[in-house]
């Protein structure tokens, strides 16, 4: 019976090692993201997007996800304070930013620190469904035969989006889906 013990004791400390690494591991991958990520050097001209016009051009209804925080967060010298922020992931200078605009207005520029491809089918797994009564069916069945004899006039649907917050001891990981495109920000739990 002892050695059944012992075996099944030093499988436990195995694995609880094994975790505590992994989360180890973790944490310097963030740290090495974190003070890789060098903020956005220049100033937007009156803090407006200059693609914002061609974006809303485009599609029937704002692309951009809105997000609420209801904490500060921090990145670098910068303090994002609690409120709705929209949020536009860009392209500036050869590097990826994530621009959080409040009124139309860019108050925070945050570089991605990493860039990815959104997995197949994510958008169908994780965002819910809405529920149409009959007549609700009947009416968009009714306006996309509409619209599919004048597609030339219809603007499109904007691209899907998704925010996704994971926390850790020393960071706020924020996920943006947008599009085929998945952009990781990093934030800490204090200031700098």
């Amino acid at each position: 019976m002892k050695c059944i013990i012992i075996i099944d004791m030093k499988k436990i400390l195995t694995i609880l090692l094994l975790i505590i690494g992994l989360n180890a591991y973790a944490n310097s991958d963030y740290d090495a993201l974190y003070e890789a990520a060098e903020p956005f050097q220049s100033k937007l001209y009156n803090d407006i997007d200059p693609f914002e016009d061609q974006d809303m051009i485009m599609y029937a209804w704002s692309p951009y996800p809105l997000f609420r925080t209801s904490a500060n967060l921090y990145f670098k010298d910068m303090k994002i304070e609690p409120g709705y922020y929209s949020l536009t992931p860009r392209e500036l200078g050869g590097k990826y930013y994530v621009l959080f605009k409040q009124a139309g207005k860019v108050q925070f520029i945050i570089p991605a620190a990493k860039k990815e491809a959104t997995p197949l089918n994510f958008y169908e797994a994780n965002t819910p469904k809405m529920k149409q009564t009959k007549w609700q069916k009947f009416a968009s069945g009714v306006r996309k035969k509409f619209y599919d004899t004048a597609k030339s006039s219809m603007r499109s649907t904007p691209p899907n989006s998704l925010v996704n917050i994971e926390s850790d001891s020393k960071y706020i990981v924020m996920v943006l889906y947008y599009g085929n495109d998945k952009f990781t920000v990093l934030f800490r739990r204090t200031p700098y």
